[in-house]
């Protein structure tokens, strides 16, 4: 026995559960496989995780919808859009708040951050698809995947030793 169960009136602890990253990833990976085939939801290949084309097709889709244009979307989000988005930015906030780092910051120069990832955004449609897409088109034996991809990791490489020397300066 210890201390706090052997006193009257005590008050006991609760045990919390820490869920992790990894746990929550292959639950809701699962929970979203099993929707897809209760939705009977067939995307095109490599579409699965893909921030640019799952943005694009949510911007088109709503675009659609609200003032009757005809802008192209994916097979998938005909009837109803994908919230990949949507679902990264809440899982973000949520994560965030519960660990203690959520903070409100106002950019610095916020037109200079949005022409950025216009700019980001719309190479990565002309890449056709962000970083996770293209790595899953080129392990698919894609060739526009791994000219893609290693365009990117050649970027990622001269970006970092463009940052460490101006950091050095």
């Amino acid at each position: 026995m210890t201390e706090s169960e052997s006193e009257p009136g005590a008050v006991k602890q609760r045990r919390t559960t820490r869920v992790t990253g990894l746990q929550a990833g292959v639950i809701l990976a699962l929970v979203a496989v099993a929707a897809g085939a209760f939705f009977e939801v067939r995307p095109p290949e490599a579409y699965g995780i893909c921030m640019a084309c799952h943005g694009r097709d949510l911007i088109n889709w709503s675009a659609n919808r609200l003032a009757e244009s005809r802008l192209t979307v994916a097979p998938a989000s005909l009837v109803f859009p994908l919230l990949t988005v949507v679902g990264v930015l809440i899982g973000a906030w949520i994560a965030a708040v519960a660990s203690g780092e959520f903070r409100w910051r106002r950019p610095r120069k916020p037109l200079k951050n949005f022409v950025y990832g216009m700019l980001v955004m719309n190479a990565a449609l002309l890449a056709a698809g962000c970083s996770i897409r293209l790595l899953l088109r080129t392990s698919a034996g894609d060739m526009l995947g791994a000219a893609g991809f290693t365009a990117m990791a050649i970027g990622v490489v001269l970006a970092t030793f463009w940052l460490r020397r101006r950091a050095l300066q």
